[in-house]
């Protein structure tokens, strides 16, 4: 008698449909949750960028603006000898002045702007009807609706120092100096040489103090011309190797001739579509070095001789947009009008990419005191 032989069994179509339904609504969740979290670490990634960038630039400036006008040690510029002659009188006589000249230099053409030292500080408001490049003619490119603001000082570590009875001292070849007692000091350019015997300046005991004239500013791009990321910017004193540009923003530091010096730009922060600056005054009245007034409008003699601290607002962007992302908001700095990204009609056949709405923002701001303006004297070198 044969065994019965065993039935087979399998899934209903019904089975199959619910099993199937089941898949895939699993894998729907699973893709929208993979979606959803490649677009919050696309965000956060972009926010932190932005965000990173911000705290650079505002680090930058207010350690700049917390130097200005600090001429080590001395009380202010009375004592800045009226002499730039070159302390290696045997190698290259060319006084700090005649080291930079004219043509390199950044300011008015007949003025030597570099060595105003007596101006620790500079300004131009965004709403100034006259060209930026009559102020300062380095920059070539400044984003429109923006503030400028220049800045002076030494360095706050002295570079090399010299005490009484020592012959020589060794400096970086044709940078610029403040040479330094603590009392009187002046203005050099050091030769061609490291090791030299500074026998013009007879100061000793003294310090070399490295010379920092800086202009912060916007512009338009960051790496290239075109590249549609605005940038924090200053210009930098190249004191040598300097590469002229028929674009200013263009020109470089480095490779070119021993001695060859000039201004070029270093961009801090990328990102930063917006810089605007309030300065707090003191009234001459009491001239007490406490701020009674706030302006974003000042006059060049109330920024040289009353401001006491400032205010820097900074509208930085991430560097890449989201098309799925539009910012509403509404963003004030300073006296400047409301900014609604929102409301920015861009030009036809802009990309996603490009297109002002999709980009995340924040507004930032810092006050800074002016440690060092409150104590000036003198009226510095002519």
């Amino acid at each position: 008698m044969r065994p019965e032989s065993k039935r087979q069994s399998g899934f209903t179509l019904i089975e199959l449909l619910v099993s199937t339904t089941l898949g895939l609504l699993l894998l729907a969740g699973i893709a929208t949750l993979f979606v959803s979290t490649n677009r919050s670490y696309r965000e956060n990634d972009l926010i932190a960028g932005m965000q990173d960038q911000a705290r650079f630039a505002m680090a930058t400036i207010s350690r700049d603006l917390t130097m200005a006008g600090y001429w080590g040690g001395m009380l202010g510029t009375g004592n800045l000898i009226p002499n730039f002659e070159n302390t290696s009188t045997d190698d290259d006589d060319t006084s700090a002045v005649q080291g930079l000249l004219p043509a390199q230099d950044c300011g008015p053409p007949d003025i030597a702007w570099s060595f105003l030292v007596s101006s620790a500080v500079e300004f131009r408001n965004q709403d100034s009807a006259t060209p930026i490049t009559s102020q300062w003619r380095c920059l070539g490119n400044v984003r429109a609706g923006t503030d400028a603001l220049a800045i002076r000082h030494v360095a706050g570590q002295t570079t090399a120092s010299m005490a009484l009875g020592e012959s020589a001292v060794t400096l970086r070849p044709y940078h610029f100096y403040l040479q330094t007692n603590g009392t009187a000091g002046t203005m050099i350019r050091w030769g061609n040489k490291a090791t030299d015997n500074p026998t013009a300046q007879p100061l000793a005991p003294n310090s070399f103090q490295r010379y920092y004239p800086r202009i912060y500013f916007v512009r338009d791009f960051s790496l290239t011309p075109g590249d549609g990321v605005p940038a924090l910017c200053r210009k930098e004193l190249c004191p040598s190797g300097y590469v002229a540009d028929s674009n200013p923003e263009l020109a470089s530091c480095g490779a070119g001739a021993a001695g060859a010096a000039g201004f070029y730009s270093e961009c801090i922060a990328e990102g930063v579509e917006d810089l605007q600056v309030v300065w707090g005054l003191d009234d001459p009245s009491d001239n007490d070095d406490i701020v009674d007034r706030y302006t974003a409008t000042p006059t060049p003699d109330e920024v040289k001789t009353q401001a006491r601290s400032v205010q820097i607002h900074l509208l930085v962007r991430s560097r890449r947009s989201d098309a799925s992302y539009l910012d509403e908001k509404t963003y004030r700095l300073a006296d400047k009008e409301p900014f609604i990204p929102s409301a920015v009609a861009d030009a036809a056949g802009t990309p996603a990419t490009q297109q002002t709405r999709h980009f995340f923002r924040r507004a930032y701001s810092t006050t800074v005191q002016l440690r060092n303006l409150g104590i000036q004297g003198g009226t510095g070198v002519k």
